[in-house]
């Protein structure tokens, strides 16, 4: 009886054909990776300042940006987002420090000079919560969006994380992020006043 007839051989070809696809698949996706931090438009985010104590937790950063609450009424844009719905955010990187938003919309925007475009998710809707800085900003009921851009964690290297805990509180932590032309960001390096503490590698 040959090989090819013996029983189970069709099992171990399928086996072998699906081993190759899921390998082709987490290649294309390493490279895609790559290919995002490579030549993705660089985008500096500041995140939020909270206790470090919250912030870094073993081997992971989770992080919250200033980008991350949206007042469409404020900034412009487009209304009536529902939780889980995709946005589209126009950043102005023409500023010497973080990237500010300049509107937010329901489809991908035209890309202007001195912009870039950053895709996320609507996670929360808050209402009638007015800025207490300055109320008249955001005329009621105003809504805020709690937006996620897929870049909240970011892993640093093993038994490293908690030496981040001695931040003090007033230290400014922010991101260089890539963002390419479909509005997908990768977080590329992590600054701590202003000082890079990690630079993500391409492989």
């Amino acid at each position: 009886m040959s090989l090819a007839s013996a029983p189970g051989a069709g099992l171990w070809a399928r086996l072998a054909a699906i081993l190759v696809i899921q390998a082709a698949a987490l290649g294309w996706m390493i490279y895609e990776r790559a290919e995002l931090l490579r030549t993705g438009t660089e985008v500096r985010l500041a995140v939020v300042p909270i206790d470090p104590r919250d912030l870094f937790r073993g081997d992971y950063v989770t992080l919250t940006y200033d980008i991350s609450l949206l007042r469409p009424q404020v900034i412009g844009g487009d209304t009536g987002f529902d939780v889980n719905d995709p946005i589209w955010v126009t950043l102005d990187t023409s500023l010497a420090g973080p990237a500010q938003p300049q509107g937010v919309f329901r489809h991908r925007p035209p890309t202007l000079p001195g912009q870039a475009v950053i895709r996320g998710r609507v996670e929360r809707i808050f209402s009638g919560i007015q800025p207490r800085d300055a109320p008249d900003a955001c005329p009621a009921p105003c809504t805020t969006l709690e937006v996620d851009y897929g870049i909240s964690q970011y892993f640093v290297p093993e038994g490293e994380g908690r030496s981040l805990e001695t931040l003090r509180n007033d230290s400014r932590v922010s991101v260089v992020a890539a963002v390419n032309s479909r509005g997908r960001a990768a977080i590329k390096q992590l600054l701590v006043d202003g000082v890079v503490r990690y630079q993500e590698p391409l492989f």
